[in-house]
């Protein structure tokens, strides 16, 4: 898979995991870089009233989030950016050969690395950390090292990440930019092999001994650096279990049992961040259990209009649905990834019409005209369905883009597909699931 033009963007550090605009490089997913988007109606009935402040700050979640994804560039913001990383790329190798005026300068050794990252330098920012790290006292340590796992994961060296994240977990109280960091690289390691998996695992297990104890209590993680709202932390949790329940880690249950009483805090209730926290664990509960469909009753899009109805079976064989809407613009490219990475197998892209109105599920022309122009960029494998939106939602499609595969009538995988990780563990659960036969 192909690194988003963001993937090499400065890694500031981020407040939280949707501020792309904001804070270009927070999320570095070293292969596939991805905003997931939340649509949470699911449950939303369940939930008591919110407060104005608590359901404005929900209303809006979509439209931010959106704004925050890497293909939500116009063509003058790419042409720009691209401007940019040119011009970083060419100043960093220029500065980094005659250092001599800066050579003891932590600021400027520090600005330096930034400056190559940008530009898709990994190796002369890889170079310049160190050479920050080993001056007598760094003032920013910490950022350092959060820098150099980055550059590590653009060297396509989740080794060397792994060990700067354990650094980071070992030497600083956990914080924000601690948290990111240390999911990039479970992002990089988790389903590659047993050991880059075990890498995963144990930090798995120092995010998990920080985070879940802020979750019971109602906090998330907030400070000068940033923050991770408390459904990043959940949903992190989350994926941390999904990972140990793949290779049979019965600690993964203990996890679920962690996760399902934070729900039910208090301090919670009548909160924008509960119906996402519902959400992803009643997803990651459908895993290995019956389908809760036995059929998706569905219209496929052609470039030329929508075909006639009709049912796709969901007991026999193995389906891979892949929930998307059309303000989730990093959406296309992923679908198109995981094709390269499935060539054999037909891929279904679905939504539908209420999950990208928001309104009524009913046919929009608009909507309808959009889909086809992004059924072009679709491979041949690949079916574009429109679903009625009660059967999105029965299958706890709720964030987006997300990956469903079900095979012989049993859920496998379930989870919102975040980056590269993610979709290694969608497809692996799939190929698992073959191999069983």
């Amino acid at each position: 898979m192909r690194e988003s033009h963001f993937a090499s963007c400065e890694p500031f550090i981020a407040p939280n995991r949707v501020s792309l605009h904001l804070l270009l490089m927070k999320n570095l997913r070293t292969v596939l870089p991805i905003v997931v988007l939340s649509f949470p109606l699911l449950l939303r009935s369940q939930q008591p009233s919110l407060s104005p402040s608590e359901a404005y700050r929900a209303a809006m979640d979509p439209y931010n989030q959106a704004r925050a994804q890497a293909d939500d560039l116009t063509d003058a913001d790419t042409l720009a950016l691209r401007l940019g990383m040119a011009r970083a790329s060419s100043d960093c190798l220029a500065l980094k050969a005659a250092p001599e005026g800066f050579v003891h300068d932590a600021a400027q050794l520090l600005a330096l690395s930034r400056l190559c990252l940008f530009g898709r330098q990994f190796e002369p920012a890889r170079t310049t950390l160190l050479d920050y790290l080993t001056l007598a006292s760094p003032t920013q340590r910490e950022l350092g090292l959060v820098l150099l796992v980055r550059a590590f994961l653009g060297l396509n060296n989740p080794y060397n990440a792994y060990a700067q994240a354990r650094s980071l977990l070992s030497d600083y109280p956990y914080d924000a930019q601690i948290h990111f960091a240390t999911d990039q690289v479970i992002g990089a390691t988790e389903g590659m092999n047993p050991d880059f998996t075990n890498f995963a695992l144990e930090l798995c297990s120092k995010q998990r001994a920080a985070t879940i104890p802020l979750l019971e209590s109602g906090k998330a993680l907030t400070d000068s650096d940033g923050d991770a709202p408390a459904s990043t932390l959940f949903a992190d949790a989350l994926r941390c279990a999904i990972l140990a329940r793949s290779i049979g880690d019965k600690g993964a249950n203990d996890t679920m049992e962690q996760l399902q009483a934070v729900v039910r805090q208090p301090a919670w209730q009548k909160t924008a961040e509960l119906a996402p926290m519902q959400e992803a664990l009643a997803r990651t509960e459908t895993v290995g259990q019956p389908s809760p469909l036995t059929v998706l009753h569905v219209r496929e899009v052609h470039t030329q209009g929508a075909g006639i109805p009709r049912t796709l079976p969901l007991t026999g064989g193995t389906v891979l649905l892949v929930p998307f809407t059309l303000w989730s613009p990093s959406a296309a490219s992923l679908v198109r990834e995981i094709a390269s990475s499935s060539p054999r197998g037909t891929i279904y892209a679905v939504t539908s019409w209420s999950a990208n109105t928001g309104a009524e599920d009913a046919a929009s022309p608009a909507i309808a005209e959009a889909l086809r122009s992004w059924r072009q960029s679709l491979p041949a494998h690949v079916s574009l369905l429109i679903v009625p939106d009660v059967e999105l939602r029965t299958l706890y499609a709720s964030q987006f883009p997300a990956g469903i595969a079900i095979q012989s009538g049993k859920v496998t995988f379930n989870a919102a597909l975040t980056d590269e990780g993610a979709v290694r563990m969608m497809l692996g659960s799939v190929q698992a699931g073959i191999a069983k036969r």
